[in-house]
């Protein structure tokens, strides 16, 4: 009697040690998926803000961005219209970035290609004219995006 205790003991502990072993490994697989599910949710936001970039992009005259001021876009008031608001809306985008960043949401890599071409972008005097009428206009707001230029 003694003996089938002892093997029903040994089978016991055998059997939890799989049982262990095979919700370890279970443990391992989920922590995995879910890493490669943030990886993914990642590519997928800096893809989708990247879009966003070349959208915005697109209705910036190349005059501004060899350095011309908006108001040598006078000639043509539209024009300058659809610029001023392309600037704000990368301006935008650009405190969505930085917001995106702060709460982890890109990688680290991204976000210093974004942050140089940030700051570099907000140099051009057009950029600037538009940063400060949004500065006096809302000052307590693009909270992220003032970090990312002090």
């Amino acid at each position: 009697m003694i003996d089938l205790l002892q093997l029903a003991q040994a089978i016991g502990s055998v059997a939890t040690a799989i049982l262990v072993l095979i919700t370890w490994q279970q443990v391992r697989q989920l922590k995995e998926q879910v890493r490669l599910s943030r990886e993914q949710a990642t590519t997928s936001i800096e893809d989708h803000l990247t879009q966003q970039y070349r959208e915005v992009m697109r209705d910036i005259p190349i005059d501004i961005w060899l350095g011309s001021e908006l108001k040598e876009l006078a000639p043509n008031p539209e024009r300058q219209n659809q610029c001023r608001d392309a600037i704000y809306r990368y301006i935008d985008l650009s405190q969505e970035q930085a917001f995106l960043h702060r709460r982890k949401r890109v990688t680290q890599e991204t976000w210093i290609e974004w942050r140089s071409g940030i700051r570099s972008n907000m140099e051009l005097p057009a950029f600037q004219e538009v940063w400060a009428q949004i500065e006096k206009k809302w000052p307590q707001s693009f909270v992220e995006l003032k970090e990312v230029l002090a």
